[in-house]
This record gives C-alpha cells, structure tokens and sequence, in this order.
C-alpha cells in the first residue's frame, strides 16, 4: 500500500465490521422508512437543543434494538463522516436526509462504527450504511439514539409523519426496520 491509499484509508476508513447482510422491504416515492429496528420517539422528545427544535429538519428519533443503520430509500449518499457516526442521502425523488447516530458520539472518533458507503454510491432501500456498537456508545457515556430527518422543507409542499402506528412499548410505537416513518410531497 502506496503512501497515498494509506492515507485515504486513513480519513475514509468504513471500520471493522463485515457487511451485514441488506434487507429487502418495498418503497414508494417520496416515503421514507425505518432504517433500523427500534422505539420511536417525537423529534421534539431528543435530548438535543438543535435537533428537537427542528432547526435541522423533521423527522423521528429511533431509540435502537439493533446497531445497523439501513438505507431509508433509495438514493445517492451525499455526504459522510470520517467518524461514521453520520450519514446524508438524497433520494431519487430529491429529498435530502441525514441520519445520526448516537448524541455526542462525534467525541468518539470512530471507535465502535463502521462505515460500509462512501460518498456518491447509488444505494438502494434496505442496504447496510452503518454499524454501531450500542454498548460502547454506552460506555463512552453517549446516548445511542439515531435522529432521521429530512431536510431542505423548504422544497417540500408537505411532510406527514406516518411512523406513529406500531406497538407501543413505554407509550411509544416500536418500529421495525422498512416501517413508513415519513411521507413527502416536492413542489
């Protein structure tokens, strides 16, 4: 290994981890689903200034039983992060959503993610993006919790929220991984 690729690897690393097998569920234009299975909560109820405001966008917290995050449709990612905790994506119908992983695991620096995309790959709904480890998370004394969220609503004529419909666990629904979260309609 060249100087060079030693050090895109270095600030492009995808991690450890071996590519989880994708999912396979079925999608419809312009709606956005669960990439990871988990308990849902209102984007108002993260512990996050920024995020509860919806100064970012809108969308759902998802309180993980899992740690694999899954394309929530298909699309083209648009951006990610040397820490992989974070990923964004636009879609084939033009909506923008960033997904984060965990509440201050930027301290991290890694460690305990894996990253199986890079920015500009084509994926499709149900194909692995991100591993995490939630005890590690844990032990670095971080919340685990993943925000999805769609940006950009200035672009959008409407956005209704749709995840709010499964079993409730602790007065929240349970989402499994290809639930509908959010539907949306461009200008």
């Amino acid at each position: 290994m060249g100087l060079l690729d030693s050090l895109k690897s270095t600030f492009t690393s995808t991690g450890e981890a071996s590519v989880p097998p994708a999912a396979s569920f079925a999608t419809r234009e312009g709606v956005i689903y669960a990439p990871v299975n988990g308990v849902l909560v209102n984007l108002n109820e993260v512990p996050d200034e920024t995020i509860a405001s919806g100064m970012l966008g809108q969308g759902y917290g998802i309180e993980p039983i899992t740690g694999t995050i899954y394309a929530p449709a298909n699309g083209r990612i648009g951006a990610t992060t040397v820490t992989n905790h974070s990923i964004g994506m636009i879609t084939e119908d033009g909506l923008r959503v960033f997904i984060h992983v965990g509440l201050g695991t930027v301290e991290m620096n890694g460690k305990g993610f894996a990253r199986f995309v890079e920015m500009g790959d084509v994926v499709k709904a149900g194909q692995p993006l991100i591993s995490f480890d939630r005890e590690a998370i844990k032990a670095a004394g971080h919340e685990d919790i993943v925000t999805v969220i769609v940006s950009e609503l200035d672009r959008l004529k409407s956005i209704d929220h749709v995840g709010e419909s499964g079993t409730l666990i602790g007065g929240n629904p349970l989402v499994k991984l290809g639930d509908p979260l959010l539907v949306a309609k461009t200008k």
